[in-house]
């Protein structure tokens, strides 16, 4: 009889232990949706137009309107589906948390979770390096290549474009945090219970 107490007491403590780790998971994962959410957002929304003076013929300047998008460039296109991408799985999986239960098929769900928590990881990865590898060529250029820089020219665009990639970056790092929860939670999932 005691020794039946004893083992509802510990499976009590584990259960409220299970829970709080639960909504640690959560909160994260939210806190994940928000930073590649904002990523999404502020590099899609990126645009700067700019008249800039091209020549001169005599002492009228000849001008010139040029606009910098996001479109512009296929590795930012790409940041913004990855993170899209991304914001999308979190999502899913934040309802997953809170109503995944019946979802459940053959004890995979836990797996199923982890696995697509690490794709994600290498998505917002490859997102992240191929904005920040733009964006030091918009800054500096490349003489090699004799790209000029343009982060001279259009310093709005340049700056949002990196309040965009420190948010993924910071991403990049919950959805690491993330991944390693679920491979722990996956681990040490509690084994069915005999009667």
């Amino acid at each position: 009889m005691g020794l039946q107490n004893e083992e509802k007491l510990e499976l009590g403590c584990s259960s409220s232990q299970q829970r709080s780790k639960k909504w640690v998971l959560l909160t994260v994962r939210v806190i994940a949706f928000l930073a590649t959410a904002t990523a999404t957002l502020v590099m899609a929304l990126n645009k700067e137009t700019k008249t800039l003076v091209v020549a001169m013929v005599g002492s009228t300047p000849i001008k010139v309107t040029l606009t910098a998008k996001f479109q512009h460039t296929p590795a930012f296109v790409f940041f913004v589906i990855a993170n899209g991408m991304a914001s999308f799985h979190n999502l899913m999986m934040i309802m997953v948390e809170l109503f995944g239960q019946k979802l459940d098929y053959k004890g995979l769900r836990l797996a199923m979770i982890a696995i697509l928590d690490m794709t994600t990881v290498a998505l917002i990865s490859g997102g992240a390096s191929a904005a920040t590898f733009m964006a030091e060529v918009g800054k500096n250029g490349n003489s090699h290549a004799r790209w000029n820089k343009i982060c001279d020219k259009f310093e709005t665009f340049c700056d949002r474009g990196g309040v965009a990639i420190i948010a993924s970056s910071a991403g990049l790092i919950l959805m690491l945090i993330i991944t390693a929860m679920s491979i722990f939670k996956l681990l040490n999932k509690p084994k069915s219970v005999s009667s």
